[in-house]
């Protein structure tokens, strides 16, 4: 059992909280050989406050002093002799204890180690039983395998055999095919014996065409060959020709080049006076318009005097009729002289009282 199992058995017998720490307490001490502290308890226990487990620890350190404490019960003895026996008692109580102890602690030793080999042939034991497993499953699987290899070779050599019986038939077929065909190789070489000759006599044939296009070639090389240097003849006599036209167009062409040169310089002279006659008519122009604006000013101040004499007439008495029509006329006759550029004299009339 473990210390845990021993705690959930002493809570299920344990009356209260100080009770089930007392045990735990005791359980530590003389069990499992553990000296208990508060934050101990409260770690397996995990009961009450932080006081219930110091509490309870303070009690059964009091309790075990009291039971280990030996009481001579002779009432004859002194007190020292009485006390000196009950240490003696109590020193023979922890010795004896404490060999118990020592020797509960071998035995647990010896115990665990046991218990330590005994697991460990376990897991081997284990190991060794999953090992077999695997090599049982790897067995089944190796033998599903060979068997389905098995009946795959027995698909095979059937395949085989089959193959072999079509083999030996076409084999039969192919014999007889071979006779058939050294048969009719006979009848070829015969054959091509024959067309052999027939080619040797073409080729004796051919040879003497040959020959003879041979001769007919040399003769239009020869003939070509003279054409040839006819035609060179003809066309050093072109290169000269084109040499001599090339020379009277480059005459040709400086000539022009310097009949341009002229036309150049007269059209830059006509351009200067052109620029020259452009620039009088815009002073002719300039002219023009200031003439036309001192006739306009000229204009309105005949206008002007002309409606001052209109003024002047109409007050006037209208006995004077001859001498208005006069003045008038005078008026209009000076105005028309305006409108037709001839000089304008302005003179003042003193009209009669």
């Amino acid at each position: 059992m473990t210390l845990e199992s021993d705690i959930e058995a002493a809570r299920e017998h344990a009356s209260d909280t100080q009770a089930l720490y007392r045990e735990v307490c005791a359980l530590l001490f003389f069990r499992y050989g553990e000296t208990p502290t508060a934050n101990r308890l409260y770690q397996l226990v995990r009961k009450g406050s932080m006081s219930a487990p110091a509490k309870a620890l303070r009690d059964f350190w009091v309790e075990v002093r009291d039971k280990t404490r030996v009481d001579v019960g002779r009432p004859d003895l002194p007190s020292d002799v009485a006390a000196a026996a009950g240490e003696f008692a109590a020193q023979l109580w922890r010795l004896s204890s404490d060999a118990a102890s020592a020797a509960l602690d071998v035995f647990r030793q010896d115990a665990q180690t046991e218990v330590a080999a005994a697991r460990e042939e376990a897991q081997e034991r284990e190991i060794q039983r999953l090992a077999a497993v695997q090599k049982a499953e790897q067995a089944a699987n190796d033998a599903v395998a060979l068997r389905a290899q098995i009946g795959g070779l027995e698909a095979r050599i059937v395949e085989l055999q089959t193959a072999n019986e079509m083999l030996m038939t076409q084999l039969a077929a192919s014999k007889e095919e071979i006779a058939t065909g050294s048969a009719a190789l006979a009848d070829a070489r015969r054959d091509f014996a024959d067309e052999l000759a027939k080619l040797r006599r073409s080729h004796e044939q051919n040879e003497q065409r040959l020959a003879a296009a041979e001769k007919r070639a040399l003769l239009e090389i020869e003939s070509e060959r003279e054409a040839a240097q006819r035609l060179r003849k003809e066309l050093q006599a072109g290169n000269e020709r084109t040499a001599t036209l090339e020379a009277e167009f480059r005459a040709q062409r400086d000539a022009l080049r310097d009949e341009l040169a002229v036309a150049k310089a007269g059209l830059v002279a006509s351009n200067t006076r052109h620029a020259a006659t452009s620039a009088q008519l815009a002073e002719k122009d300039a002219l023009l318009a200031e003439r036309v604006a001192a006739t306009d000013l000229l204009r309105q101040r005949i206008e002007t005097i002309s409606r001052q004499l209109e003024t002047a007439r109409t007050a006037r008495t209208p006995a004077r009729p001859a001498r208005r029509s006069r003045e008038k006329a005078a008026s209009q006759s000076r105005a028309a002289a305006g409108f037709s550029g001839a000089p304008f004299i302005w003179r003042k009339l003193n009209p009669k009282k």
